[in-house]
């Protein structure tokens, strides 16, 4: 998971403009020119006030939050290379029934990024950090990925009492031979998440270091084959002192049948070993593949995907049928399907995205269900819905209302956790460039066992960014 800089949905990042109404926020993003390096540098003062701001169970009293929120940004973009180095971090004043009156340095969040596309190579390397309290209140919007969907971390459904969480990533990949008939690249992805003074009994230290290396081949002008092989480590500090490792070998061939119809194969075979202390050891071997078909239509393309997966807890095979299309200037895909887990369990899946921009407004859904494995190797049925309505007030303002639900399923290992916000929020750029934002939010958290928690909060946000050349 990457945490946006800024606000990137439609409702946060549209009315906001950029100011995020979460805690990690920096004013207006401000664009100049492409090429050569430029610097940011953002100022913003966040108050915050409601009921319950931790959302913990039994539910608290009224609380309070100040936070001075700075930022800094380098970027240059040439034809041929990007870099660009992002961090937040803010100063913050509570005072909550169940902390007292506190200061500390709030959520913090390094990015840093260099990109270098060659005539015949290419490489790409990343690097981010980022660190918050895992008890005061994260609105859902945290968790907007670059393409503006919700994408939830393996550990949300544990994120409750309190404590800090420190998650570093690292990843590299090169590649060569872009022009040839061969190409070749490799990659190295890791994740290190600590969990400092945590009081939840199931968020444990993990530590994930994983590689690949392949070979592409360019069979003729419509053909390509891949052979990619890849390992993984997967270690994590609980009971168990749990360690996986999991090797693959798949095989790859694209091939463009016509001008409109494509089609992906893939097949390959997968081992998984896993060692644990307390519960025993386990294993799982043997194929997985997916297929796809695209084909384009006048108006959008159809497609249809299937995959098999292989889990520890047994295999996860998925169909899909969908179409993307334009309708009345907006942009719809959809699609449907079935889920089917070892056991005899049958899932329908699908998920729907809708955008449409009519002068000054936006309208923005997204819903998603599926079922997913899980870092512990277990099967998770989950959905997200998440809705955003924009009204353009006129040059300098807007108002927008937004809802975003997250269900999870129980598991053997994790309780059923259900997660509603509401968000209303107007925004206003004064002369000066400074923006103000204003809203309320609602938020509700449901688990099975503990109970539910709600937590209304007001908030008012002042923020400006100044951006130059060196």
């Amino acid at each position: 998971m990457k945490l946006k800089l800024g606000l990137q949905t439609a409702l946060c990042g549209a009315v906001c403009m950029s100011v995020n109404t979460g805690n990690r926020a920096i004013a207006q993003g401000i664009e100049l020119d492409p090429g050569g390096p430029q610097m940011t540098l953002g100022i913003a003062q966040r108050f915050e006030t409601g009921r319950n701001l931790t959302l913990d169970v039994p539910e608290q009293g009224n609380g309070s939050i100040a936070s001075t929120i700075l930022s800094f940004g380098l970027s240059s973009e040439t034809p041929i290379q990007s870099l660009s180095l992002d961090a937040v971090t803010a100063l913050r004043f509570s005072d909550l029934p169940d902390r007292g009156s506190d200061v500390d340095i709030g959520d913090s969040i390094f990015d840093f990024g260099y990109i270098r596309d060659g005539a015949n190579a290419g490489l790409d390397l990343g690097l981010d950090f980022s660190s918050y309290d895992i008890g005061l209140f994260r609105s859902l919007n945290d968790f907007i990925d670059e393409d503006g969907v919700v994408d939830l971390p393996s550990d949300f459904g544990d994120l409750t009492g309190d404590g800090t969480r420190r998650e570093l990533l690292f990843s590299l990949q090169m590649d060569f031979g872009r022009q040839d008939l061969v190409n070749y690249y490799f990659r190295i992805d890791t994740q290190n998440l600590d969990y400092v003074d945590q009081t939840s009994p199931d968020l444990f230290d993990t530590d994930v270091i994983s590689g690949g290396a392949g070979i592409g081949f360019i069979l003729s002008p419509v053909t390509t084959a891949a052979i990619d092989i890849s390992a993984e480590r997967y270690e994590e500090d609980n009971p168990d002192q749990t360690d996986r490792k999991t090797k693959d070998i798949v095989f790859g061939l694209s091939q463009e049948v016509t001008e409109r119809l494509r089609l992906d194969f893939a097949l390959g075979y997968v081992d998984i070993d896993e060692r644990e202390l307390i519960s025993g050891d386990d294993s799982a071997s043997g194929l997985i593949g997916g297929f796809g078909a695209e084909y384009d239509m006048p108006n959008g393309a159809v497609f249809f995907d299937a995959e098999s997966e292989l889990a520890l807890a047994g295999r996860l095979n998925s169909f899909r049928v969908g179409r993307s299309l334009e309708v009345l200037g907006a942009e719809l895909s959809a699609s449907l399907g079935v889920a089917h887990t070892d056991g005899g369990k049958t899932e329908p899946i699908g998920s729907l995205t809708y955008s449409n921009e009519f002068g000054d407004n936006e309208l923005r859904i997204f819903f998603d269900r599926d079922v997913v494995i899980t870092d512990d190797e277990v099967f998770r049925d989950e959905y997200i819905l998440d809705v955003g309505y924009i009204w353009g007030l006129g040059p300098s303002s807007r108002f927008g209302l937004g809802a975003t639900q997250i269900f999870q399923d129980s598991t053997e290992v994790d309780p059923r956790v259900e997660r509603t916000d509401l968000n209303a929020v107007y925004s206003y750029e004064l002369e000066s460039q400074w923006i103000i934002n204003a809203g309320l939010n609602y938020s509700v958290r449901d688990e099975e066992g503990l109970g539910r928690a709600t937590s209304p909060l007001a908030f008012f946000q002042i923020g400006r960014e100044f951006a130059w050349r060196p």
